[in-house]
């Protein structure tokens, strides 16, 4: 039996998405048309894909027309950032400065080689000790003082951290960014599931969802869009999603995304209920050693970050692996690779300890004989990092005295 608990990765996909994808591709089948065509193919085909967008507006707490369909999640928070900061300095060449929070996903973060290829400035947010970021003040000095300087161009922050499960302060950053005149981003992938996420309540400009973290399709995903914020495009064409992301879209995507939201919505409160027991369950359990990261009021019930005794991560990934149970040791996308967690560094922690992580993460599927089956398997994988920490440390001494 395997037991799935990497669904911050990625999550299965939802029996409801998969129907409405294959109808909409039976369709499609049936009548094919590009949803840009004038025929009567292609004005079923644009019916198709503005039915869906309405229904992801409306899940979305967003407005038909802020909806722009794209690839996943990475794609919206590339177009959202950087053509949201272009068209900022568009406006005025003085906003070239763009912040962000230090707990961001690579898809935020790695903007930043992009970013400064175009000759724009950009900081990181400072966080405590929790992993929620320290919101920065008009009356700041130093690094954050440029933000309140007429140079901001967009801010970023994340809802919740895919790495570390912590609720972020996106309302209270996104008047301070509006204060200083500039546009905000946040990442909401990994808070669909939980939180009563609203485009138009968090105050934001712009919005990311991917599909697969709610049980969509791989190669799907949204990004919300406030009707009149400049945004200069790195991806002209066709004209198609308001100018911003050309490409045909992917209509049978859509409807799948649509029915995957929509399902989410409807059984968010009752899994969240679920999730914060699982998780409380798991805590009660742990075995000595093994130390939550963050508080269970800081972060999202589904994703649970653990700091081990032991530096190997990879040791502890395997011997799960074995036992037939999928974790992860941070963000999918480090998977492979041991290196200390930027996000613990920046939270203050040693280098050991940020290599010592394991996350945790919940769906909709996720059950108490999984949680138990995972706790089981705890201490064997820990003595497993622990033994690979040993030979490690005998081979630096030999090392030393030779």
């Amino acid at each position: 039996m395997s037991v799935y608990l990497d669904h911050a990765a990625t999550t299965p996909l939802r029996a409801c998405a998969l129907e409405a994808w294959t109808r909409a591709q039976r369709d499609l089948a049936a009548s094919p048309g590009n949803p840009a065509a004038l025929h009567f193919g292609g004005r079923r085909t644009r019916r198709m894909l503005e039915d869906a967008r309405e229904e992801v507006g409306d899940a979305l707490g967003a407005d038909i027309h802020e909806v722009i369909f794209t690839s996943g999640a990475t794609e919206s928070d590339a177009l959202g950032i950087m053509a949201g900061a272009r068209g900022m300095r568009s406006r005025d060449a003085r906003r070239n400065l763009i912040a962000v929070s230090s707990v961001e996903h690579d898809a935020v973060a790695h903007q930043r080689e992009v970013a400064q290829r175009e000759s724009f400035s950009w900081i990181e947010l400072g966080v405590n000790r929790e992993g929620i970021s320290v919101l920065p003040d008009a009356t700041d000095h130093g690094d954050y003082q440029p933000l309140f300087g007429g140079r901001l161009a967009l801010g970023s922050m994340t809802l919740v951290s895919s790495e570390i499960g912590t609720i972020q302060p996106v309302e209270g950053f996104a008047s301070r960014v509006r204060t200083a005149g500039g546009l905000t981003h946040s990442d909401a992938a990994q808070a669909v599931a939980t939180m009563d996420v609203s485009f138009a309540r968090l105050g934001v400009d712009l919005m990311s969802v991917g599909g697969h973290k709610v049980g969509a399709p791989v190669g799907i995903g949204v990004l919300l869009a406030k009707r009149g914020i400049p945004m200069v495009t790195d991806r002209p064409g066709g004209g198609h999603e308001r100018s911003i992301r050309s490409g045909t879209p992917d209509v049978a995507g859509a409807c799948a995304l649509a029915a995957a939201l929509t399902e989410v919505v409807a059984e968010r409160a009752a899994f969240a209920r679920r999730s914060r027991d699982l998780r409380a369950h798991l805590l009660n359990h742990l075995p000595h050693g093994v130390e939550p990261t963050v508080g269970a009021l800081a972060s999202s019930s589904a994703i649970i970050h653990l700091s081990l005794p032991t530096a190997r991560p990879e040791a502890v990934l395997m011997a799960f692996d074995m036992a037939g149970i999928a974790v992860s040791a941070g963000s999918a996308c480090h998977a492979g690779v041991t290196r200390p967690s930027a996000i613990m560094m920046a939270m203050g922690h040693s280098e050991d300890s940020a290599l010592g992580v394991l996350r945790v993460s919940l769906g909709h599927d996720t059950t108490r004989a999984d949680i138990d089956a995972f706790l089981s398997a705890l201490p064997a994988a820990i003595r497993a990092g622990a033994a690979l920490d040993g030979v490690t440390r005998v081979r630096n001494e030999r090392n030393e005295e030779g």
